[in-house]
């Protein structure tokens, strides 16, 4: 059973709200960051104009400690909010390598609460586990990141459990940061009308259900068990096995795995990894979550990523989980092949194809301004292009062409800005998707298979075809009685 909670708001919370707004918006730019973002020349020059002018004012220019602050300042206002950290931890592109270090601490070393409740949290849930399941067990955490906390434990047969538990409270924190996001979006979309085909708030309703979703931990163990089904056959990805004995809504119990951070080069270096062969194996473990399966790790920041001894990657948090139908796998696909190959025009098509343009769209000019963002950034060293980042910036050209955003996409969109960014900072010569290319043509040629869409479709439908002579012969009773 799923966790859905409306995000709605009472009206007197509105005057909050606006305060809150202000002292967060005041917090953030104090950190240093629009300094940051200012140098690195990220933004067109209109809006460089106004965070200048809003830095003027709000901020300030010491860069040093950008990283450290903002990382205080994001843990301060709540889960939420470090959630949004995470993703930036893997965007040197943005904020550079030295902040983006600073900001790992969101990743899983957050301060934690203390371990007697964390006791008592575990003895609540199962009174065999500390008694008489466990031969030892270390009171120290070895992670705290921004929902929950993981300790370590020995069973009485040598085996080694991690065990996660959510923090306090955690579920009211979060829906409270989500309802927040959710009515910032829709003051947006009240007075920028233009605004309303992004479905911001649509979108911060999917990302509040699934983060709120990551609190019930055994859908989290399903999520697990399910990629593990899908990956036993695959020797370089790994899922650790969970233990649905211990396991209940609050605690998930699971095998503990000895391994590297998968951005901890130092580490990987000096046990002789090979990072090439690391990235490979990423990327086609990437192409087989959502393509194959449509059934993707949405939270991929190095932190929930590990390297085994025998150079597997292994990943240890299933919280954060995205699907995608066959027929968005399908488009998507295409997307990215033709955007590789620079086909705009095949773009734009796929687009009308899935009903995502206004019947006035001119298809010529759309092509051209797809053609204008998408240029800059395919033309930029191998190691530099972020396919992640041009969905974005195809996604801004919706106000002008009336393109309809799709919602579903917004958490792989997350995914991908993750996967690049975790694949830049380890191996900043090689691009995950030029990698993938065959993979998604072979993809692609296979699903287009006319002899194996038919075949699909008679594995899917052969309960009913096996009822047809049942059904022709009653057809011939029927007839021979008359």
């Amino acid at each position: 059973m799923q966790i859905k909670r409306k995000l709605e708001y009472p009206l007197w919370k509105i005057p909050f709200f606006l305060i809150r707004s202000l002292l967060m918006f005041i917090q953030v730019i104090r950190t240093g960051i629009l300094s940051l973002l200012i140098e690195n020349k990220y933004f067109n020059k209109q809006i460089e104009l106004i965070l200048k002018i809003l830095n003027f004012i709000f901020g300030n220019n010491n860069q040093k400690e950008v990283g450290k602050n903002l990382s205080n300042v994001l843990i301060n206002l709540g889960p939420g909010y470090v959630k949004f950290g995470q993703a930036l931890s893997t965007r040197p592109d943005i904020l550079g390598k030295k902040t983006c270090d600073e900001l790992k601490i969101l990743q899983g070393q957050l301060k934690p609460f203390s371990n007697s409740i964390a006791k008592k949290i575990i003895e609540e849930e199962s009174e065999s586990l500390l008694q008489e399941s466990l031969a030892s067990f270390d009171e120290n955490p070895i992670a705290s990141a921004s929902v929950a906390q993981v300790y370590t434990g020995i069973l009485k047969n040598g085996k080694k459990l991690a065990i996660k538990i959510l923090k306090p409270n955690i579920h009211d924190q979060l829906f409270r940061d989500f309802t927040f996001f959710y009515w910032i979006t829709k003051s947006l979309e009240f007075f920028i009308p233009s605004v309303k085909r992004l479905k911001l708030s649509k979108n911060v309703e999917v990302l509040s259900e699934v983060s709120l979703n990551e609190l019930d931990l055994t859908l989290e163990a399903s999520a697990a068990d399910e990629l593990a089904e899908n990956f036993k056959d695959h020797p370089n990805y790994k899922v650790p096995k969970i233990y649905w004995e211990f396991t209940t809504k609050n605690m998930l119990v699971l095998e503990f795995i000895e391994g590297i951070r998968i951005d901890d080069l130092e580490s990987l270096n000096a046990s002789k990894h090979n990072i090439k062969n690391i990235t490979e194996i990423g990327t086609e473990v990437f192409f087989l979550q959502v393509f194959r399966d449509g059934f993707f790790h949405g939270d991929m920041h190095p932190g929930n990523i590990l390297i085994d001894k025998e150079g597997a990657l292994i990943p240890i948090d299933f919280g954060i989980m995205g699907r995608l139908s066959n027929k968005d796998r399908q488009f998507l696909a295409l997307l990215l092949t033709y955007l590789l190959n620079k086909n705009y025009r095949k773009v734009v098509e796929i687009h009308d194809e899935a009903n995502m343009l206004g019947k006035d769209v001119s298809h010529d000019h759309l092509s051209q301004a797809i053609r204008a963002i998408s240029t800059p950034i395919l033309n930029k060293p191998i190691g530099e292009v972020s396919l992640a980042k041009l969905l974005g910036q195809i996604l801004s050209l919706s106000k002008k062409f009336n393109i309809e955003v799709q919602p579903q996409f917004t958490l792989l969109q997350k995914t991908m800005l993750m996967a690049e960014g975790t694949t830049r900072q380890i191996n900043p010569n090689i691009n995950m998707w030029e990698l993938s290319r065959p993979l998604i043509d072979k993809w692609i040629n296979d699903t287009h298979d006319p002899f194996k869409v038919l075949e699909e479709w008679f594995h899917k439908n052969k309960i009913a075809l096996l009822k047809i002579p049942e059904i022709i012969n009653k057809i011939d009773e029927i007839l021979s009685n008359k």
